[in-house]
């Protein structure tokens, strides 16, 4: 059986702000105005280009110019926001444009490194503060030199999601460890419950999900941004591992998952049908206060307590053209935006389930969810961010089509490493 593969990233992006949000929607590209003159006297021009296409995300972004105007009003700025899949695909071409957008709304992870890698981004060392950011965070926003090249604004967080109501009714706890999470997919299972949501039929890049967690809780995260990058393979037996663990769980997936979209699989998770889901925070955007309000998570289970604890924390922000035409420009307002200020104006505005980057930034609408989840980050001895941002789209589809087929045939399992990385060399170029 296929099972049709739509971009993570695209997905995220479609619904919603600087990370996530409320709504799947599709919104036209904005019409730009006319650049302003840069003569003496004048205004300088100033254009950011953005992927935030939900009407609260796109009057955030605007309300950080016309902020940032104040404190600079030199500037006459412009934004242009762009239906996601759309920026997506052109981002590389705006790079290398000789008069390109100035500042682009971007996340960290290899790409924004192959970026600088070709010499597009600005360095943006000078904008970014000595403060505020964690050690994490502030290697997420490095190239390979150490000078930085991405300013981060917000991010979220991956855990296993469940509504407290539900774990109250049939008298399980958050467990710890691997072995009490399997023990408690047996108890719920027992009790006639689905312990495990994976809607697949266009959201098969959640598989991702499952195999970045059991891959840095076996191997840890530099074997994990190793096998990403090409370095090692997915025949090495660590990598067997990781689906001999998986397969441990296997039964305890939702049968009806392949067939279910990620909407409909959220659906049936907030009705109790499905206990447990592996996600971020998004899954709960377009629900009922009321849910909102009986969610809670627990972390990814302890598979070996010798491994350094990484989470999944995906991080957006900011990245400049090294070709702007006002390079000074461009890292004003980066400097800007790293500000706590700025971040906690963009969240009031947005109302994204997001956490500022900025971490004397406060949140305006903490919830104990959301305050969870950045305890939780904080805790990490390391953070890592999708596995597409990690590598690329490309090779999520080699991975998506493996766990995939992982699924419907556990017994495949060294064939399908076998064909995944024959697949990853060719996503590469090899």
């Amino acid at each position: 059986m296929s099972h049709p593969t739509v971009s993570r990233r695209g997905f995220l992006a479609g619904v919603g702000g600087l990370g996530v949000a409320s709504a799947l929607s599709a919104c036209a590209t904005s019409t730009p105005a006319a650049p302003a003159a840069t003569g003496s006297g004048s205004s300088k021009a100033l254009l950011l280009k953005s992927r935030e296409t939900s009407d609260k995300s796109r009057k955030a972004m605007q309300a950080l110019l016309d902020e940032f105007v104040k404190a600079n009003p030199q500037y006459k700025p412009t934004l242009n926001t762009m239906e996601a899949a759309a920026f997506q695909q052109q981002i590389r071409a705006d790079l290398t444009l000789s008069t390109p957008p100035d500042v682009l709304t971007w996340f960290a992870g290899e790409i924004a490194s192959n970026f600088a890698k070709q010499g597009l981004l600005l360095d943006a060392t000078s904008a970014f503060p000595a403060q505020g950011y964690s050690d994490q965070f502030t290697k997420l926003s490095a190239d390979a030199s150490g000078k930085k090249i991405f300013i981060p604004t917000n991010y979220y967080w991956w855990g296993m999601f469940y509504r407290t109501s539900q774990f109250e009714k049939w008298g399980v706890s958050e467990p710890k460890t691997w072995d009490e999470f399997v023990a408690l997919c047996k108890t719920l299972q027992g009790k006639g419950v689905s312990p495990l949501a994976l809607p697949l039929a266009d959201a098969a890049w959640l598989t991702a999900s499952w195999f970045d967690y059991l891959n840095l809780r076996i191997n840890g995260a530099t074997f994990h941004r190793a096998l990403l990058a090409g370095q090692e393979s997915y025949t090495d037996p660590r990598v067997a591992k990781v689906l001999d663990v998986w397969r441990e769980v296997l039964p305890y997936l939702d049968p009806a998952g392949k067939g279910l979209s990620f909407q409909e699989g959220s659906a049936k998770w907030q009705q109790g049908k499905d206990a447990m889901f592996l996600c971020g925070p998004f899954l709960a955007d377009s629900m009922p206060d009321d849910v909102k309000a009986d969610i809670s998570f627990f972390q990814f289970p302890i598979v070996d307590p010798a491994v350094p604890v990484a989470e999944e924390a995906p991080l957006d922000g900011f990245i400049a053209s090294a070709r702007s035409a006002d390079p000074d420009g461009a890292l004003a307002f980066l400097k800007y935006a790293a500000t706590p200020a700025a971040q906690e104006l963009y969240l009031k505005i947005s109302q994204n389930t997001v956490i500022p980057a900025n971490s004397q930034a406060k949140s305006p609408y903490s919830t104990p969810l959301l305050e969870k989840g950045r305890a939780m980050v904080a805790a990490a001895a390391d953070v890592t961010q999708f596995f597409n941002r990690d590598s690329n789209d490309d090779q999520l589809n080699a991975l998506t089509t493996a766990l995939v087929k992982f699924i419907d045939k556990p017994g495949d399992a060294a064939g399908i490493l076998a064909q995944w990385q024959d697949d990853s060399a060719k996503a590469r170029g090899n």
